[in-house]
């Protein structure tokens, strides 16, 4: 009974890897990444982590997660994620004579995508942005974006966010004490 449960798991498994939106992150992706780099100028790019985990996977997840103890609990979360892309570079001899900075070009592509800023966070040698999508009054999209001198982090969540904030909170509270002390 094990060996036919995990055979079935290891086939499903794959099956989700070569399904389109998963594992691999989106050209848009890619270009966005691209961009950012091509402002910073000539640097040493090592990817550390790209990947993208679409609905496929996200299936298999909840399949997986549904022999667990964990059952419930990560199902009513798993349900509210479409997609996720992440992306993490480390970066060498980036240029010190140019300033750290996201490109206006990127606000542009991704207010076409309809993303609005959320958030702009400029430091010496530093920057982030967090870009949010809203459809109908709902938040359906998040894009982070954080660049240091050493590393670039992007970060796009898409599905049902304004539920899965509010299960969040409901479920683990929302304590004022916790936030007075940022």
């Amino acid at each position: 009974m094990k060996t036919k449960m995990l055979a079935i798991i290891l086939i499903s498994f794959l099956g989700a890897c070569f399904l389109p939106g998963c594992v691999f992150v989106s050209s848009d992706f890619r270009h966005t990444k691209n961009l950012i780099l091509d402002e910073i100028g000539p640097a040493d790019v090592d990817t550390e982590v790209q990947i993208q985990i679409g609905p496929g996977i996200i299936s298999m997840g909840s399949f997986i997660v549904s022999f667990t103890d964990a059952r419930d609990e990560a199902l009513k979360y798993l349900r509210d994620i479409r997609n996720v892309q992440v992306g993490v570079y480390h970066l060498q001899d980036v240029d010190r004579s140019r300033p750290i900075k996201i490109p206006d070009k990127i606000a542009e592509k991704l207010a076409r995508k309809g993303y609005e800023p959320m958030v702009k966070v400029k430091e010496r040698g530093s920057a982030v942005w967090v870009m949010t999508k809203m459809r109908r009054d709902r938040l359906q999209s998040l894009y982070v974006i954080s660049l240091e001198r050493g590393e670039l982090v992007l970060v796009e969540v898409e599905g049902r966010l304004d539920r899965l904030i509010e299960k969040a909170i409901r479920e683990h509270g929302f304590h004022k004490g916790e936030f007075m002390n940022i």
